[in-house]
């Protein structure tokens, strides 16, 4: 709309100012004469400044959402220190699998190993990377998961279990933390493996952290399981060096 337009729908009168920086005349508004061009501008900038602020209001919320254990709420690819290949390649195997999932190319990922390796480290920063792209995580423990299924009802009338293994469906990716820790009780297991198979059958990603081996887990998941993990893609992270707890690490 040209400026013409704008005063005749507007009604505004035309001054014989002229604007220093667009040599334009200025319109006599409420707010004092200003000139079309300066008063899109400003219309811009403020447009502009709302949806930043829009997008820090998202941001906090996905975050939030995603329940980021605090230990590793600021946890990302460059506070991973690595002292051995074992390290090295499980922080480039995370970030390659962080550097697909963001471009569209999702697979599922396993790390299993020893406690205090730095697994839940890394799950995080590929977690916050994850959500600094505008996706939906979700960061939780087996046992956690299980329970809240198994509990939906108790919190609100028509909540059920169906209704929370559809909540944990519907994440961009799914963080499960110490699966076989935990979630022994065969109902409780039985819930976290139909939040599995929902996400197979929805195409989403999951990451499945355990102090299992890879046979151990295998077994634990059952074959038809653990065929459904690898069908569109498997990266797998063997954990096996030292506790870095134990030594101040991560």
């Amino acid at each position: 709309m040209n400026s013409t337009a704008v005063t005749q729908q507007f009604n505004l009168e035309v001054s014989h100012e002229l604007c220093a920086i667009h040599a334009e005349p200025k319109l006599i508004t409420g707010g004092g004469p200003i000139c079309g061009t300066c008063a899109k501008e400003k219309l811009n900038q403020a447009n502009r400044e709302h949806q930043k602020q829009v997008d820090t209001e998202v941001r906090k919320k996905h975050f939030a959402g995603a329940k980021l254990p605090a230990r590793h709420a600021q946890s990302g690819f460059a506070e991973y220190q690595t002292q051995n290949d074992g390290q090295k390649l499980a922080k480039m195997t995370c970030m390659k699998f962080t550097k697909d999932f963001i471009a569209g190319k999702t697979r599922n990922l396993i790390m299993v190993g020893r406690t205090g390796t730095g697994k839940t480290h890394l799950s995080c920063a590929v977690a916050r990377n994850v959500l600094e792209r505008g996706k939906y995580a979700r960061y939780i423990t087996s046992e956690d998961m299980a329970n809240e299924i198994a509990n939906a009802w108790k919190k609100e009338a028509n909540d059920s279990e169906s209704n929370a293994i559809y909540r944990f469906t519907e994440y961009d990716l799914l963080i499960l933390d110490e699966y076989g820790l935990h979630d022994r009780h065969e109902n409780r297991l039985q819930l976290v493996h139909k939040v599995l198979y929902s996400r197979y059958d929805e195409g989403k990603p999951t990451m499945l952290i355990s102090n299992f081996t890879l046979e151990e887990l295998r077994k634990d998941l059952g074959d038809r399981l653990w065929s459904r993990f690898q069908h569109d893609g498997l990266d797998m992270v063997e954990c096996n060096w030292f506790d870095a707890r134990m030594r101040g690490g991560v």
